[in-house]
């Protein structure tokens, strides 16, 4: 089945293409019922995938989808095993099992393209990570496959998710900076403005710095990887050069931010407190070890399976949203002295 056209909702609906077009970009300006009826007509004109359509059409095939942005060539993260795990963990306990594909920009361009659709039927898919477009995510929440979402919401289409408390956990950890070490000129360093998981996480910050009648002081990057934390190092120091700390949208940035230190001539923590989000694997391994704050990852993925199961045998739930606690990892990289005990991650972090 060829994808409707815009106008061919337009005309159903009785609005204008761009009006379709913002609703199925999760955009702001569209009245909540008139974003319904265009995600209604959209699902019955088939915007999506027919073959997943018949997957529910037909006997269930006890098979849910994961789906995940990953770019290549990059290796699979610590923060996709983990949620991968919990979701097979408690997939196989009910009798599913699960295939995962890995998307890239590219492929989130027409959902048809993937083989989770093409080449499979599912009753169920889940949707893991901010990266993830709002404009593929509507495609698919378009089809008559139930899905979920885990570390993402979307501003203005409400669909069922599963996320960690980003605001209380960034708050705390940027609270221990002020509040411990007496730092006052904190910069965040920010992934994309519309990633779920950096808007939170920067209001987090803001939160913690309002108390104390500090201006916020933010570092945008396209992308939270290691490099990006050591260009984002050296923004700061050209933009915010009384700067005390760095307070970091997850831990891959905080280490880039780090190694740019260190190639500086920057001491970490004595000179600049650099502390993270997410408690990878290698974060007490790192030099200075990583203050950081832990999410529950695996607990992600157990919740997320356990309810889209629920969803597929019970029907849905509309507006179903859970938050995970976090954990503040006290370590060194904030300035605190070394611990007798180091904590490692478990297996679920």
């Amino acid at each position: 089945m060829v994808k409707p056209s815009l106008q061919a909702i337009a005309e159903q609906v009785g609005v204008s293409t761009a009006t379709v077009s913002r609703a199925l970009n999760d955009r702001a300006g569209v009245h909540p019922d008139t974003r319904a009826e265009i995600l209604r007509i959209a699902r019955e004109l088939g915007y999506t995938p027919s073959v997943a359509a018949k997957s529910l059409a037909t006997a269930r095939t006890f098979t849910l989808g994961l789906v995940t942005y990953q770019q290549q060539p990059q290796p699979i993260s610590s923060y996709h095993t983990h949620i991968v795990q919990g979701i097979d963990l408690e997939a196989r306990q009910r009798g599913y099992h699960v295939i995962t594909t890995f998307v890239d920009g590219e492929m989130m361009s027409d959902a048809l393209r993937m083989p989770i659709f093409t080449e499979s039927r599912v009753d169920g898919l889940i949707l893991v990570g901010p990266a993830l477009e709002a404009s593929f995510i509507i495609q698919l929440y378009t089809s008559h496959v139930p899905i979920l979402l885990v570390d993402n919401l979307l501003s203005e289409t409400n669909i069922d998710a599963i996320v960690c408390d980003n605001v209380g956990g960034t708050y705390e950890i940027t609270q221990h900076l002020i509040d411990v070490h007496g730092l006052h000129k904190l910069v965040f360093f920010s992934g994309p403005k519309d990633w779920f998981s950096s808007r939170e996480r920067r209001l987090g910050y803001e939160q913690a710095l309002a108390e104390i009648g500090e201006s916020p002081r933010v570092i945008y990057m396209p992308d939270t990887t290691v490099n990006m934390g050591s260009k984002a190092l050296l923004q700061a120091l050209d933009h915010y050069p009384d700067m005390q700390g760095i307070v970091a949208v997850n831990d891959a940035t905080a280490v880039g931010a780090i190694r740019a230190c260190k190639e500086n001539g920057i001491d970490v923590p004595h000179q600049l407190a650099v502390v993270g989000f997410d408690n990878v694997a290698w974060g007490p391994l790192h030099e200075p070890p990583l203050t950081t704050v832990r999410m529950f990852k695996q607990e992600l993925g157990i919740q997320a399976a356990r309810h889209l199961i629920d969803m597929i045998e019970r029907g849905p739930s509309p507006g179903f949203q859970l938050r995970l606690g976090t954990e503040l990892i006290i370590r060194e990289s904030c300035g605190c002295p070394p611990s007798e005990e180091m904590v490692f991650p478990d297996q679920g972090s």
